[in-house]
């Protein structure tokens, strides 16, 4: 019979579990610093003044800027999820629309302006915590 003895494995453990609370402390800061991106990018798209009234399908022109103040970040228990939005009851019919009136979009369009950018973050934060 062939015996085979690993030795190390609680080292290895460690290692392991410093690379992970390492890795999940990267995440949460690049979830948070890209939360607080997309409030910022929402909150100017929405911040703007116009002549007119918004048309559908482009983001709401500012009126008395509530929702510019109001559009805030929560995050998560444990740093690893944030979201992003507005405790204004309009908010979400502007966000998606009404039965009476079409969709004024701000927030799906500020994320999908900043998708390339905090997928750089991300993949920067994790990156830098692998390992050397």
């Amino acid at each position: 019979m062939t015996r085979v003895t690993v030795t190390g494995v609680a080292a290895l453990r460690a290692r392991l579990m410093a690379f992970t609370r390492a890795g999940e402390a990267a995440a949460a800061d690049a979830v948070g610093e890209g939360a607080e991106e997309l409030r910022a990018v929402a909150r100017d798209l929405v911040n703007r003044t116009a002549p007119q009234a918004s048309r559908p399908g482009q983001p709401p022109h500012r009126v008395t800027g509530a929702l510019a103040d109001s559009t805030a970040v929560r995050r998560g228990g444990n740093g690893l999820s944030a979201a992003v939005g507005s405790d204004l009851g309009y908010a979400a019919q502007l966000e998606f629309g009404t039965t009476r009136m079409a969709a004024r979009p701000w927030l799906r369009p500020s994320f999908e302006a900043l998708r390339p950018a905090l997928h750089a973050r991300f993949l920067r934060a994790l990156r830098g915590s692998l390992p050397r």
